[in-house]
């Protein structure tokens, strides 16, 4: 009997960066980050409170790359380790990458609902996502 074929979970990486920063995954690191901020400048630590307050802009400047362009998407690829783990488990995945990044030869199955699912991504959220899809293979 033939050893099965390792199965590869894909994800579109512009759905996975724009479902991230509306959600809760997102809203918690900011929360950190705010309170952090409320805490130092409390503190008068002046050059921490800089660099806090830098890392909004850089932050959204960071989004708009991911979600429109090719900036990596590490930071986000970070935060859903835990559920592509468990996802690879239940799945009986060999892994989970960028659907570009995908041997063409491998055999695939596509898990970003099921990402987005675990970002609790809106409905609205999913049809930007799906149009955003829609233009970038237009293209």
């Amino acid at each position: 009997m033939a050893p099965a074929t390792p199965v590869v979970g894909t994800f579109d990486r512009s759905t996975i960066a724009l479902a991230y920063y509306p959600s809760p995954l997102w809203d918690a690191i900011l929360a950190d980050r705010r309170f952090e901020l409320k805490t130092v400048k409390a503190g008068n630590d002046t050059a921490r409170a800089k660099e806090l307050e830098k890392y909004g802009g850089e932050s959204q400047e960071l989004a708009e790359q991911q979600v429109f362009g090719k900036a990596p998407i590490d930071n986000i690829l970070a935060v859903l380790q835990p559920e592509f783990k468990e996802l690879s488990s239940r799945m009986k995945l060999s892994g989970i990458v960028e659907s570009a990044s995908a041997d063409p030869k491998s055999a695939t199955v596509d898990v970003t609902s099921l990402l987005l699912d675990w970002q609790k991504a809106s409905s609205e959220t999913r049809k930007m996502a799906v149009e955003l899809h829609q233009r970038s293979v237009g293209k």
